[in-house]
């Protein structure tokens, strides 16, 4: 009885088994019947339960970011891919998860590149390594070749673009370098003529001073000399005026020059001097 027990407890698990497989093959139809009519949202929610019922199914993730892929969520729709990936264990379904994921990631890289932004390298980079592994499981699937040459394009003109902006940015760089040392060195030029300018009229300063500080010294020096030279006292000048006299009166007898030499004549008593006139 025990091993009947065990036989009804197996086909009883077995009978639950199949009868959700077929309600989650039937839910998943369901949803992909509204994914192709395009509504993609209805759709995202019906894969949005399959995933709590069933969580492990690559499938049901995979057709969910199909889903967020048509929505234009690319992030979303890379996370479920990236999920998908680590429970699936049929190689076609890989090759298929690896294209799209491929796909997903390309777009991410149009998207960024058409922003400007160098990450969208990184995306075309990993769109290659998925179309990558979708061939080594289907070597000769075209439209993965196709997208491989795609994405080796957009890599190849990715890396021309950031070698050109390099040498741009070094050419600007260099420039930009040549103008600051030539400003520089104008500066310089500058800072040297205003420090000569400085300093030759610091040294006219002190040359003014020193000639203003001579020019008062010598002044002093002749207010000295008249001042140490007394003025002539009245017998002085008395003096003076009996000099010229005598001069004058010399210039005056020049032409009697015999009787300004002999002695005087005699006259009045005799022997008697005549008398002399003070000067």
């Amino acid at each position: 009885m025990k091993i009947q027990f065990i036989n009804t407890i197996i086909i009883a698990f077995l009978f639950t088994a199949l009868s959700n497989a077929d309600q989650l093959y039937s839910k998943n139809k369901k949803a992909n019947q509204l994914y192709n009519k395009g509504e993609y949202q209805e759709a995202l929610k019906m894969y949005d339960g399959l995933s709590v019922e069933s969580p492990t199914e690559p499938k049901i993730k995979m057709n969910k970011g199909s889903a967020y892929y048509k929505l234009k969520d690319l992030e979303k729709a890379e996370e479920s891919y990236n999920n998908a990936a680590a429970n699936c264990k049929d190689k076609k379904t890989l090759a298929d998860l690896y294209y799209n994921l491929g796909n997903i990631q390309y777009m991410q890289g149009e998207e960024l590149a058409g922003q400007g932004k160098q990450e969208a390298k990184d995306k075309y980079k990993g769109a290659l390594e998925n179309y990558i592994k979708s061939l080594d499981i289907k070597p000769h699937d075209k439209d993965t070749k196709w997208n491989l040459q795609l994405a080796s394009a957009r890599m190849k003109q990715m890396q021309n673009q950031q070698n050109q902006q390099q040498n741009k940015n070094d050419k600007n760089n260099k420039d930009k370098n040549k103008d600051q040392n030539k400003d520089q060195q104008q500066q310089n030029k500058d800072q040297e003529k205003k420090d000569q300018d400085k300093q030759n009229q610091d040294q006219q300063k002190k040359d003014d001073k020193k000639q203003d500080k001579q020019d008062q010294k010598n002044q002093q020096n002749e207010n000295k000399q008249d001042q140490q030279k007394p003025d002539p006292t009245p017998a002085q000048k008395k003096e003076d005026m009996k000099k010229d006299d005598a001069k004058k009166l010399l210039e005056l007898y020049s032409d009697d020059e015999h009787d300004l030499n002999k002695k005087p004549e005699k006259k009045g008593i005799a022997g008697q001097k005549r008398s002399e006139k003070d000067w």
